[in-house]
């Protein structure tokens, strides 16, 4: 048995502390896409003994990312190192403590094509609290881990928002999950704990997908419409003991001034003004982006 993390990245440094430490303990070896970071993340990696290689070859879109094909590679980069099992966390994630002490045995008693899920715990504003309420954000479960299959693959002509572990074509819904429970095992989420980042990122998917889609803001708004859920917020403090020693991200979790010194990536902003430049401040007009002051300024001022 190999376990082997594959992992797509672009400017990570942030979370990569968090994501490293546990992962570490679970796996044999990290495979990993760099995207075109600017900022340390490759760096941290390969000081992490991760392999990092390059996703130049693989971008087959105009916009956003070709999360298919850096997926499709990662998982043949993967078999390639002898890898039997993967684990397909993103960057902005890390294992709860209490998986990594009975990871190695569940892992092993995978049969070829089961997957592990897990409770994917949506931290809000917050790296110790999640959303625990009445929306999609609350009791929602991913297939992080799974055992290789020759049919097992992903799908690389999509451009965003893959399943994280590739598929069967016999696979049919959860059937291959097991599915654990969160005093086992669970995977805390960073990318809406630190909330101006969270949204910034959201906005540029809504402006990319438009690009690949044009004329579809209606269903674009209506897909992305949870990430704005930010009222009657119900949240749950996870067991110091699925925490303890993980390395949290040290930034804070929302500046209400939107201090453009503070964002932890410094491509999103850029990256949708171009798109601005590039089409016209009026393409996007009809989508839920607005809220952020920067790109209210660009539209009242167009």
């Amino acid at each position: 048995m190999k376990i082997v993390a594959l992992l797509p990245f672009k400017n990570e440094e942030w979370c990569l502390p968090s994501y490293l430490h546990n992962t570490l303990k679970v796996v044999d070896e990290i495979i990993a896409i760099d995207d075109g970071s600017t900022d340390n993340s490759v760096k941290i990696l390969e000081d992490a003994g991760a392999k990092v290689y390059s996703s130049e070859k693989l971008r087959n879109f105009n916009s956003g990312w070709s999360e298919g094909s850096i997926r499709a590679e990662l998982l043949k980069l993967g078999r390639e190192s002898g890898g039997t099992h993967f684990v397909c966390l993103d960057a902005d994630e890390s294992f709860t403590n209490n998986f990594v002490e009975i990871s190695k045995k569940s892992i092993s008693q995978l049969r070829p094509g089961e997957k592990i899920a897990m409770q994917w715990l949506a931290l809000w504003k917050s790296y110790t609290h999640y959303r625990h309420d009445s929306t999609v954000w609350s009791n929602n479960w991913k297939d992080f881990i799974v055992a290789d299959s020759p049919e097992l693959t992903y799908n690389s002509n999509q451009h965003m928002h893959l399943g994280r572990t590739p598929i069967s074509p016999h696979e049919s819904g959860k059937s291959h999950w097991i599915s654990y429970p969160p005093n086992y095992a669970a995977v805390m989420h960073f990318q809406f704990s630190v909330y101006n980042n969270f949204q910034l990122k959201q906005s540029w998917f809504r402006c990319s997908e438009l690009i690949q889609a044009p004329g579809t803001e209606s269903a674009i708004n209506a897909k992305y419409s949870i990430t704005l859920l930010d009222q009657g917020v119900g949240l749950q403090e996870m067991p110091k003991e699925w925490y303890n020693g993980v390395p949290f991200p040290t930034v804070d979790n929302f500046d209400p001034e939107w201090n453009e010194d503070k964002f932890l990536r410094k491509d999103l902003l850029p990256g949708i003004m171009k798109y601005f430049d590039d089409y016209g401040v009026d393409y996007f007009k009809d989508l839920d982006i607005w809220h952020i002051p920067q790109l209210k300024e660009k539209l009242n001022g167009r």
